[in-house]
């Protein structure tokens, strides 16, 4: 499973207030955050306008489950990419909420955490957060990470990586790094 470039064009052109997205309105919303999670985001050094109109009609807020939301927060954008920071908050627990962390790659560091995601969007029916991360503009590398809610964490389910940005690939030709078996158990 793996994000395609339609919907990467799709979430993208929402954020920028381009075009119609009719799968991915749902999840969008522009309801007003809690106040520990919009604290915790603008305390962030790194999400800079973090108010601008573009990145507020970004967000995705969604539910994971009886207790727990999900809350996908445009942090900062560029050229081609809007990175997000992924917070969940359970109920039970109001006070622990804090960033999510999801496994990254990269030939240069091998595996590693990281607390962002790139041009990320979220389906609500299979709980499935993915991300399009492309080295530049073109797209011809980067990774499609895609993580499913398990009750309490994000797990990861596939990893596609290609980090030659030679022009020889498109992202549904880029290796899979990472097998899950995409069953989520």
């Amino acid at each position: 499973m793996f994000l395609s470039l339609r919907k990467t064009w799709v979430l993208t052109a929402a954020a920028l207030g381009v075009g119609a997205l009719p799968h991915a309105v749902a999840a969008q919303t522009h309801e007003p955050l809690p106040a520990k999670i919009e604290a915790l985001h603008k305390s962030d050094k790194e999400c800079s306008n973090y108010g601008a109109d573009f990145l507020v009609r970004a967000r995705v807020i969604a539910k994971l489950g009886e207790t727990q939301t999900l809350y996908l927060l445009p942090c900062f954008s560029g050229a081609y990419n809007i990175a997000y920071r992924v917070y969940v908050l359970d109920s039970r627990f109001p006070d622990s909420v804090r960033p999510s962390l999801f496994a990254g790659y990269a030939d240069e560091y091998g595996w590693y955490g990281k607390d962002t995601l790139i041009n990320a969007e979220f389906d609500p029916e299979t709980k499935t957060l993915s991300a399009f991360e492309k080295g530049r503009g073109l797209g011809d590398c980067g990774s499609i990470p895609s993580y499913r809610w398990a009750e309490y964490n994000w797990r990861l389910i596939e990893y596609r990586y290609w980090g030659k940005c030679d022009g020889t690939r498109t992202p549904d030709q880029w290796p899979v790094i990472f097998p899950g078996n995409g069953s989520g158990d």
